[in-house]
């Protein structure tokens, strides 16, 4: 049943109708909870709506669902605004900042808020090398939310972690995580 509705979802197809024949409210209950699980559940959402009526879970759990993918919605909103906030501040200090992983990916998605996240990583650097280095640069932004009075956790060799306006973010002090990357031989 997920991977019916993930693979229609994904793909912007009609959904294949035969895995939902005689679906009891228990295997919809199980689809949306493995759903979840694998933070899928807004994904499949957008194909489950697709359904012709008759194979639709009932009420109660499309409620359930509709209110978790509101949440998602309601998240993807804030840490867009956040990470809005957040360049346009660095920005100020000659520092840009590049998005990367889970928020960057989600645009390639058909519908870019439904794409679960838990923290908004991002690289770094000099807007102008004449000023200031990229190294510089970076381990300015971080202390530039220090100064902010937020506390910024600078201990782990690949990356920062700070709260910005309630987000968790990733400063990564490099693009490519060199330092455990290994040749092949």
């Amino acid at each position: 049943m997920l991977f019916a509705l993930l693979s229609a979802s994904l793909h912007e197809r009609e959904v294949a109708t035969l895995p939902f024949e005689n679906c009891s409210p228990e295997d919809w209950r199980n689809c949306f909870q493995l759903a979840c699980k694998h933070g899928v559940m807004a994904l499949a959402w957008d194909a489950l709506i697709n359904l012709p009526k008759n194979l639709q879970p009932e009420k109660a759990i499309k409620l359930t669902w509709a209110a978790h993918v509101e949440r998602y919605e309601q998240t993807y909103l804030r840490y867009c605004c956040c990470i809005d906030s957040l360049t346009r501040f660095y920005a100020q200090h000659h520092i840009q900042t590049m998005v990367m992983k889970g928020l960057a990916v989600s645009t390639l998605y058909p519908n870019p808020s439904h794409r679960e996240g838990g923290d908004i990583d991002i690289f770094t650097y000099s807007a102008n090398t004449d000023i200031m280095s990229h190294e510089e640069a970076n381990a300015l932004a971080d202390r530039l939310m220090q100064e902010q009075g937020i506390e910024v956790d600078i201990e782990f060799y690949k990356h920062s972690h700070f709260f910005y306006q309630g987000v968790p973010i990733e400063n990564h002090k490099t693009f490519l995580n060199v330092k455990s990357s290994q040749t092949a031989s």
